[in-house]
């Protein structure tokens, strides 16, 4: 600034100089301020954007986990009647808890991902902390039911191995 009031100072008096100095820094100042009020702007509206997309990401997520269950529950529901008619309905028994407990595994697993999109923009520590206990609860729930599912599979491939005749 001082470079331009220095180049234009000739034939001006010392008051009208601090005047044009002082009009230099006025602008400047207005300048900023009005560039860093529309930065704040523009972050608040990005932020914004964000916050609603990461938000309907997490519905959409929400949608597709309860879509799972529903259809493994449907699934499940539907294969009753062949379970009362079935003549080993121990095995008839495992193979429904099998692919309904993968069903109850893959609904898990993408609710707590739409937990995590929900709280990845700008995450308070409430919301941190509600992140924390939700999936630790469902990382409990699905390790064990993992867990069982893994058994369950044994225990099918046993009761196939067992019944099927071995040929030599």
């Amino acid at each position: 600034m001082s470079i331009v009031v220095s180049v234009f100072s000739f034939g001006i008096n010392p008051i009208q100089r601090l005047a044009l100095e002082k009009s230099w820094y006025t602008i400047a100042t207005a300048t900023k301020n009005t560039h860093s009020g529309n930065i704040e702007n523009f972050n608040n509206f990005a932020e914004g954007i964000l916050l609603q997309t990461a938000f309907l990401l997490k519905i959409g997520i929400e949608c597709i986990a309860l879509l799972i269950l529903a259809w493994g529950i449907l699934r499940s529901i539907q294969k009753i009647p062949s379970l009362l008619k079935h003549t080993d309905r121990q095995k008839a028994l495992l193979s429904l808890r099998l692919k309904l407990g993968m069903s109850l595994a893959v609904s898990l697993e993408f609710l707590l991902a739409a937990d995590i999109a929900a709280t990845a923009i700008s995450p308070s520590w409430d919301a941190l902390g509600k992140l924390a206990a939700i999936s630790g609860i469902r990382t409990f729930l699905n390790f064990f039911l993992q867990k069982e599912v893994h058994e369950l599979e044994e225990k099918n491939s046993k009761t196939l191995t067992e019944q099927s005749p071995v040929t030599s």
